[in-house]
């Protein structure tokens, strides 16, 4: 979730009816979040502007959505703008925008004996500390199903990768590859060998996606599917931290129906109470997955059509999955330990 500054403005109707309900303060939050979105906090203001509001949304979209439903009445002009943490803007400035990456070496028996032989490390054992008990529901949609295809599950942890790595049959995860956000995962400059793109390429089979870089940032997923290698795509683009599903966007529709490969839904629960984004430390408890049908999209099929589609599929799978409600695990106190606690939850 990115964080945005919303400055309103009110005209005299709607200075009018906040001071007769000043209960509509309190029912944004309620708005915000039925479109995707979070107040942070909310400030009154003496001079231009009349409130000044953080909110936490998906991305630019979602963020002028929410203003545009928002200010829709007329009452309130409302100006929005991206905001960055200072502490990480000014890490920001002194680090590399240059990415690594793609590495073709990655599907080569060599790094497929490596990666199998670091899973036990870099996935086995991790899953099994967090989820206290792991639940796996639907491996019966895969008995009889070949690859390649493109596996899609909803965003709430860094633990996700790990358990859809874990949950899934080893026919299909022997030649799986994950696509990671490239300013995260590949950029150059890095301290530590871990937190490298080739290990990532390495130990997780993870590639690179560009983010906004449209149809071109998908070329090498192509490619991967060319050669018999099914992706995973977490279609949401970033962990959400409101426990529901954020608006898809169209990147596997676009692999999907480009390839003619099926797309197949995983839905998995109790991973953001366990260790949700910006968490210092996992606290173990029960977690669900339900793998669902693989998804065929009829060949011709408008982007935003197959991206509701696939949005639906996973709505009624979460239907169907068992949630955990618990406390959250505790959230980190200042910006050492939100960049230690970003990490993913490997050794």
């Amino acid at each position: 979730m990115s964080t945005y500054i919303v400055l309103s403005r009110l005209n005299t109707e709607g200075i009018r009816r906040i001071r007769s309900h000043p209960e509509r303060l309190v029912e944004l939050r309620e708005e915000v979040a039925r479109l995707d979105g979070k107040v942070v906090s909310q400030f009154a203001l003496l001079g231009k502007y009349d409130l000044f509001t953080v909110l936490e949304a998906p991305d630019n979209i979602a963020a002028a959505r929410i203003s545009a439903e928002l200010g829709g009445s007329g009452r309130v002009q409302m100006t929005i703008l991206a905001a960055t943490d200072m502490a990480l803007f000014t890490r920001l400035l002194s680090q590399s925008t240059e990415t690594t990456g793609p590495h073709k070496w990655q599907i080569r028996v060599w790094a497929q004996v490596a990666r199998r032989a670091l899973r036990s490390s870099t996935v086995t054992r991790h899953v099994r500390d967090a989820c206290d008990p792991l639940t796996i529901e639907g491996l019966e949609n895969l008995k009889d199903f070949k690859g390649p295809a493109v596996y899609i599950a909803n965003h709430s942890s860094h633990l996700d990768s790990l358990v859809l790595i874990h949950a899934l049959p080893e026919r299909v995860r022997r030649r799986l590859a994950f696509g990671s956000a490239a300013d995260r995962w590949f950029l150059k400059g890095r301290k530590g060998f871990k937190k490298q793109g080739w290990w990532n390429s390495l130990s997780m089979n993870s590639w690179p996606i560009k983010r906004g870089g449209g149809r071109s940032s998908l070329e090498y997923g192509e490619w991967l599917l060319d050669k018999g290698w099914s992706l995973v795509i977490f279609p949401e683009g970033t962990r959400s931290t409101t426990g529901k599903m954020a608006h898809f966007r169209h990147g596997v529709s676009l692999i999907a129906l480009a390839k003619n490969v099926p797309v197949v839904p995983v839905y998995m629960a109790g991973l953001r109470e366990i260790r949700p984004k910006g968490s210092q430390e996992i606290v173990p408890g029960p977690v669900s997955v339900r793998i669902g049908k693989p998804i065929y999209l009829a060949p011709g099929t408008e982007v935003p059509d197959a991206t509701l589609q696939l949005y639906r599929a996973m709505e009624e799978l979460r239907s169907q999955t068992p949630h955990h409600r618990r406390p959250l695990a505790p959230q980190a106190t200042d910006d050492a330990e939100a960049e230690k606690a970003a990490e993913p939850a490997r050794p």
